[in-house]
């Protein structure tokens, strides 16, 4: 199976909220599986350059022009 990748144009000062926004109104393929960035932020493992946006700010990270974005679900078992 062959990962996914898109490529996202934000504007200066932009967030990683607004990324991901802007990904869930273009990309059908991740709006079925997630409704908000939220969703996203507490159901996947979110990388900003191989960090966990966790220890950058979350959401609200900066981004910068060059700037790789990792979303790996989780998965769960029981």
């Amino acid at each position: 199976m062959r990962t996914p990748v898109f490529h996202v144009e934000v504007r200066e000062s932009s967030t990683l909220r607004n990324l991901l926004e802007e990904l869930l109104q273009k990309e059908e393929n991740v709006s079925a599986i997630w409704s908000s960035p939220g969703s996203i932020d507490s159901e996947a493992l979110v990388l900003l350059n191989e960090v966990d946006v966790g220890l950058t700010g979350g959401l609200e990270t900066e981004l910068n022009d060059g700037d790789e974005i990792i979303v790996l679900p989780l998965v769960h078992g029981g």
